[in-house]
């Protein structure tokens, strides 16, 4: 980042392949379209390009990225209705319901347990959903999601623990299939 600061867009390239990734997931796991995903995850980094001399090279430069990249998909949800935002879907129009098969199991059981895990899940309000989908889908610690989100990393927790009761609770007779 500090050859982002003194002008080097070479510098600036290699900063975007390292993070684009991670950004485009929080934006996806936030704002559940592709499109917008894709928005803001351009959002964040021009405006950390425009940010950059700002940024303090004596502290981390992931948990400000994080931060300018959920500032941004929060600016682009105030632009439309909570109400309008629908399931994830890929680039062909697909719903996005496997998740990733962690545990190698196989057959049709399996693709029913990620099919019933992805509806709950669905169900669920953003303020439970995201930081569960930004844990145990895009891989982020409880200080990145707290930093992405903009609150505490004890309400990351608090909010964890309730969405996987939540879907404990509803996925009671899934279990045993």
């Amino acid at each position: 980042m500090l050859r982002v600061q003194a002008g080097d867009l070479g510098a600036f390239a290699e900063l975007v392949e390292r993070f684009q990734e991670m950004v485009h997931g929080l934006a996806l796991s936030i704002l559940r379209r592709p499109e917008d995903a894709e928005e803001a995850a351009q959002d964040a980094f021009v405006k950390l390009f425009r940010a950059r001399s700002q940024f303090d090279g004596t502290r981390s430069l992931e948990p400000w990225l994080l931060r300018i990249a959920g500032n941004a998909c929060r600016d682009k949800l105030r632009r439309r209705r909570a109400s309008d935002l629908p399931l994830a879907r890929s680039e062909d129009g697909d719903l996005l319901t496997d998740l990733p098969d962690t545990r190698n199991a196989h057959g049709a059981s399996r693709q029913f347990v990620d099919h019933s895990v992805r509806g709950e899940l669905e169900q669920l309000s953003d303020k439970v959903r995201q930081p569960l989908e930004l844990k145990y889908l895009r891989g982020l610690t409880n200080q990145q999601i707290a930093t992405a989100l903009g609150v505490s990393v004890s309400s990351v927790k608090v909010q964890l623990a309730r969405g996987k009761d939540i879907l404990a609770s509803r996925l009671q007779g899934v279990r045993d299939v």
